[in-house]
Formats: C-alpha cells, structure tokens, sequence
C-alpha cells in the first residue's frame, strides 16, 4: 500500500509537473521526432524518407529496453531515482542534434551527420525507455485516480501553450533568416530545447516519491503477469497498431506541405497549423479528461483514434488551396488530439493494477513501440518504392504521398473499432458519450460544473446547480451527488432538485440514500426529486416513508408516487387514503389517487367531499373526484373564476351534460325501435320519449357540494 501525500505535497506536486511538462515540451519540439526536427532531418540534412522511416523505427523498436525497467525497478525498489538517472542521459545525449547542426553549417558532412544523429537518438531513446515506466508509476502513485484524467488534461493544456508559442518562435526564426542560415538556426533552437529538457528533469528532484511499505519483490510470475490480461495486451496492441498506421504518413507530412515541388507552403504555415492544433487542444483537453472522469477512457480513446478523419484533406491539398485545407485539418487533429494521445496513457494506468504497476506500464510501452515500430520504415520504403506513381484526377496529383495517406486513414479506423473490443470496466458506451458530447447543451454544463467547483459561496453554488437540467447535465452528476452532502441545507436542497432533472440511474440511487436516511435534512427534497426523475425502483422507498410521522414528508412520497404512476404504488395510496386522519394529506391522497387513476377511491373521496368543513378543501375533493370519473384537470376551470365568469362555465357544462345525455338516449332508443309501417312512417309502441328534465343532477350535486 502506498503512502499517500498530504494536500500541500499534492498541490506543490502538480505545479512542478505542469513546469517540468512546459519545459518538455520545449525539448521535445526541435530534439524528438515533431514536425520541425523532420523538415531539418529530411529538407537541411538531405536524409531520404527511409533515412527518416529507418530513424522513427529505430526509435519505436527501443520500446524493448522498457522490459529492462522491470528489473531495474525490481532491483532497486525505487521509482524516482531510476527515472531521473536515465532521462538525463537521455536528455543529455539529443543535444548532438545542436552538435551536428553547426557542424554541417561550417561544412560539415551532412550524410555523416544523419549517421550520428540516428545513432545517438537510438541510445538517447533506450535509456529512456528503461526509465520512463518508473515516471508512469510514479505519477500515477502521486495522483488519485479520481482526479487524474482532469489534472493532466489541464497541465496538457498548459503544456500546448508553451508548445505554440515556442512552435511560433521556431518557425518565425527559420523564415526570417535566409536559408542559407537555417542549420545555424536550428542549431541554435536544439541548443535551447537540449538545455530545457534537462531543465524538466532537474526540477522535478523536489517531488517526494510515496514509498510501499515493503520492497516490491519480483519474480518471473510478477514480470510475465501483464501478459496474461487479455484486455491488457488487446489495449497495447490496438494503440500499437494505430501509432502504426499514423506513422505511416505523419513523419512526410511537414516535408510534404513545405516542399517547394509539391505544395510549396512556406515554414510559417508549419507554425499556424501548430497554433491552431495547440490552441484547440488547449481548449479541448480540460473537457476530454472531465469527460475520462465521469464516462470512461475507451470511449475518448475511440474518438481520439478517429483524428485522422481529419487527414482526408491532404487527399485534395493542392498549391492553390493550402490556405484553406490546412486550417481544417488542423482544427479537427487539435479537437481530437489529446483524446487519442493523453487519452490512452490515462487508460494504459487505468488498466494496470496499482500492485504491479511498474510491470505493467513497461510492458504496455514496449508492446506498443514494437507494433508501431515499422510503420515510418514501412512508409518511407512506400514512398520511395512508389516515387514514379502519379494519376492526375481534376486538380489533384495523386502520388505516393497520397497512396500512403489514404492507408494509413482506412488502418486508424479498424484501430478505433479494435479499442472498442477492449474491455476497461466501467465505461459509458460509446455511442452515448458522443451522443452527450455533440449536444450543445453540454459545453454550457461543462462552464458550469468548472465554476461549480471553483465557487466557495453557497449563494454561488446554488445558483449554478439550478442551471443543471436534462440529460447533457449527466457529466456533472458525480459533483451534484457530492454537493448533498455540502455544510449548507440549501445548497443540499438545490442539489436533490437539480437530480430531480437529470434522468440518470445515478440520480435515483443518491436521492433514495438521502431519503431512507432519517439523519438527512434533504428527505422531502429528494421525495419530490424522485417524483420528477419518475424511476419506478423508488416506490418501494417512497412507499415505506407514507408512514413516516413526519407529514411534509407523507405529503411528498404520495405526490412522488403519483408522479411516478406505478402499479405497485395504488394499493398503498388507498390504504393510506382510507386509514389517513389529517384532512391535508386526504386532500393529496385524494388528488394522487386521482391522477392514479384509482376508481376504487371515489367511494372514499365523496364522503371525505360531503365532510369536509372549508370551502378549499371541498373544491379540492370536488376536483379530484372530477378528476378521477372524468378527464384530467378539466373540472377545475368550474371551480375558479369570478362570478360571472363562473355561471357561464357552469352553464355550459349543463348544457353539455345534457346534450350528451341526450345522445346516449338517443342511442339506446335506436336499438329498441320498432319496425315502421312502410306505408304511414309511424312507429309502433315504445317510441322514442325526451330525455326526462334533471339528467345534469350529477354535475349540479358536484358543483352544489363544491360551493357548499
């Protein structure tokens, strides 16, 4: 069992992580395999799209020192200084990147530099990889579940700050200055990223590490035990294979866009796709870990592998419409993005068990890197196999650019049906989550339920919680549930009512706890919420507190129980009618058995209507018996009024009455009347009579009692 840190650490915790991530970030866009280091790698240095593919794979097939982890781990028994240890090695060895950028400026060889860069990238990479298990279980020991998808959406956010503005400042430089200077460029930018992503490594010496009590003890079952979790293995190699089918094409991309023969953009539109990507992403990730926290991972998973929908475009991009195609695909890879990314590191964590933790990160990471690994060397032995290809369709070229694109779209596909295979436990289906999140309605709820938890005012926290209504407010249902247990009685109120409009499963159960606990202070307000919800598996409980001596609260279970309209509930409301004393609660019984449809109950409301002693509770038996023998709340409109008003209504009521009665007559005469002589027309005996004067005696004696 780990030791868990105190609320100051935590807090002091993700403020170092959001740092060191900000500071990664800056290494990772001009040291790592990102848009700019492979325009320098393909377009400055003159590698080929195999040197390329052949650098990527090299990197991915690294995933296989993160085994090593496992023992290092088993080894030493702590996570925090093997993770430090290999990450500034590996940090440390991608400034040769810098190294080779000057060098091939003053006249260096350039093929010798692409020899080098692959070969310390390679080593960079495994140490990485041998530690980076020990980071995953290390954070994921810091930070509770509970709240872990919405922090690291929110230091993602921060993260893609840093990462447009740094991304801008890159991209400005390398067009300000003539190409001439660019590898002095870039190597003044790898110099920069080398030093910040040392710097992410050193700050993080201040985070405390929770310890277990007992060394961990590893052993050949413990090592192998993530390969025996099916769900485990399917997850990994689904992502696997979708980094795969992505690296297929995503590494040729930039080259593509930026190559003079073929689209021609400038650098700069490198830098306002990375904005725009970055900038929705900023906004996009806060909702997509809310959404991880009350619905799942694998269906943000899901939705995240389909950001190639977006890559469609570069099947039509051309040199006239860049303008115009690049903003759309960048917007649809910011929105869904930090879904697929962040969202399958949060399920990879989610899915291992906190015991083995380290075993089975290190297992996820080297399943996956070994999958993807061939898919930028399959790629570049694509492109450069299918160089000669070329079909003009209407203004497109299509080239072995294209035949890859459109591989690499149809495989993320089939990986976003292989995630839905995969079993996480507790997720919402997927066809629900997006059904919830294209409703606009739940942008406004997620607004809400962020204030929701910033807000320190009761006053505050009500007036938010009557904004939730319907079924897009489910997101925020966990916090509402939370909040009827808040210190204030309105704030508890507000809470149960606003449940009261949200149908979900999850509504109804909370508000049954709140109203079989007799120490609540919410009862009549969840009675009332459960008769709004109108879920039948809160009658039993409804029905077992009509007894309770409280009488708001019988008040309230019998509308609840009207409300809800269920079967089971109409042997106890006219038990209840019957053996009830309190003339209130036999005017609401009345009224529930009315709108219960109870016809049994008529015998018991007339004497209650003829007993009862003020002129509104005579009207209010009145209009459930009405209500009861007729059609629903049409008496009403006969017992409220002016005067005049009144005696119109009534008058109209007897003339109907007798009309009607006359039809009936009328219909029974028909089948009782003789045959005519065919010759004179007049009937025989037992012709029809006029319905006899007094047949509206009924509806006088009900108005009569009802005035009375």
């Amino acid at each position: 069992m780990q030791k868990q840190l105190t609320q100051t650490q935590l807090v002091r915790a993700m403020r170092i992580s959001i740092f060191s991530g900000a500071s990664s970030v800056v290494w990772q866009l001009v040291c790592s395999i990102q848009p700019l280091f492979n325009v320098f790698f393909q377009n400055y240095l003159g590698a080929s799209a195999a040197q390329l593919g052949l650098l990527v794979t090299i990197i991915q097939f690294m995933g296989i020192f993160q085994i090593l982890g496992i023992f290092l781990y088993g080894w030493i028994g702590r996570k925090k200084p093997i993770f430090m240890i290999g990450h500034v090695v590996h940090r440390a060895l991608t400034a040769i990147i810098a190294f080779i950028a000057f060098y091939v400026a003053r006249g260096g060889d350039s093929q010798r530099g692409i020899v080098i860069i692959i070969v310390a990238m390679g080593l960079s990479w495994a140490f990485a990889n041998a530690t980076s298990a020990c980071w995953w279980g290390w954070v994921a020991d810091i930070f509770p579940e509970s709240m872990r998808g919405s922090f690291f959406m929110r230091r993602s956010s921060v993260i893609q700050i840093v990462n447009i503005i740094w991304f801008f400042i890159a991209s400005t430089l390398l067009d300000i200055f003539p190409r001439s200077s660019a590898l002095t460029v870039y190597g003044v930018i790898c110099s920069v990223g080398a030093v910040a992503g040392l710097l992410d490594i050193v700050s993080q010496i201040v985070t405390p590490e929770p310890l277990p009590d007992s060394k961990p003890i590893f052993d050949a079952s413990t090592m192998f035990e993530p390969l025996h979790n099916r769900s485990f293995v399917g997850f990994a190699a689904a992502i696997g294979f979708a980094i795969f089918s992505m690296n297929l094409v995503g590494p040729f991309q930039s080259p593509w866009i930026v190559n003079p023969d073929r689209i021609g953009a400038p650098n700069t539109w490198l830098g306002i796709m990375q904005m725009l990507s970055q900038f929705l992403w900023v906004l996009c990730a806060p909702f997509w870990g809310t959404i991880m926290d009350r619905w799942g991972r694998k269906p943000v998973v899901i939705a995240g592998t389909l950001l190639v929908i977006g890559w469609t475009g570069y099947l039509v991009l051309t040199p006239g419409n860049y303008f115009i195609i690049l903003p759309l695909i960048a917007v649809v890879s910011g929105i869904l993005s930090p879904a697929f990314w962040e969202g399958s590191n949060q399920m990879m964590l989610s899915l291992a068990p906190e015991k083995n933790r380290v075993a089975y990160v290190a297992w996820y990471l080297a399943i996956v890197g070994l999958v993807s690994a061939p898919g930028s060397l399959v790629g570049g032995l694509l492109s450069d196999a299918l160089a000669g290809f070329s079909v003009v369709l209407g203004p497109v070229t299509f080239a072995n650019f294209h035949v890859i694109q459109l591989a690499s779209i149809v495989l993320c596909v089939l990986c976003a049906f292989l995630v839905s295979r995969v079993n996480e436990g507790s997720e919402k289906p997927f066809g629900f989550v997006i059904s919830q999140i294209t409703n606009p309605q739940i942008i406004r709820t997620f607004q809400n339920l962020d204030s929701l938890g910033r807000s320190g005012s009761a006053e505050t926290k009500t007036d938010i919680l009557r904004t939730f209504d319907g079924k897009s407010a489910e997101l925020a249902i966990r916090d509402i549930i939370e909040k009827l247990d808040d210190p204030d009685t309105a704030v508890q109120e507000e809470a149960a009512r606003a449940l009261g409009r949200i149908p979900s499963p999850h509504s109804a159960e909370a508000l049954i706890l709140r109203l079989l606990d007799p120490d609540s202070d919410i009862r009549i307000s969840a009675a009332r919420a459960l008769g709004k919800l109108g879920d039948r598996r809160a009658v039993g409980a409804l029905v077992g507190c009509l007894w309770e001596p409280n009488e708001e609260l019988q008040k309230a279970c019998v509308e609840a129980l009207a409300d809800i309209g269920d079967e089971e509930s109409i042997g106890h409301v006219l038990a209840f009618l019957r053996e009830n004393r309190s003339e209130r609660l036999k005017q609401v019984t009345s009224s529930a058995a009315a709108r219960l449809g109870i016809f049994e109950a008529a015998g018991d409301i007339f004497p209650n209507l003829l007993a009862a002693r003020t002129k509104t509770a005579r009207r209010q038996f009145a209009i459930s018996l009405a209500n009861l023998l007729g059609k629903p709340d049409e008496f009403y409109q006969y017992v409220t009024g002016s005067g005049p008003v009144l005696q119109k209504r009534h008058q109209k009521l007897f003339d109907r009455f007798e009309a009607n009665m006359l039809e009936v007559r009328l219909r029974k005469d028909r089948k009782k009347k003789p045959q005519q002589n065919r010759r004179t027309g007049i009937p025989s005996k037992g012709a029809r009579r006029r319905p006899e004067p007094g047949c509206a005696r009924p509806a006088r004696l009900l108005l009569r009692a009802a005035f009375r």
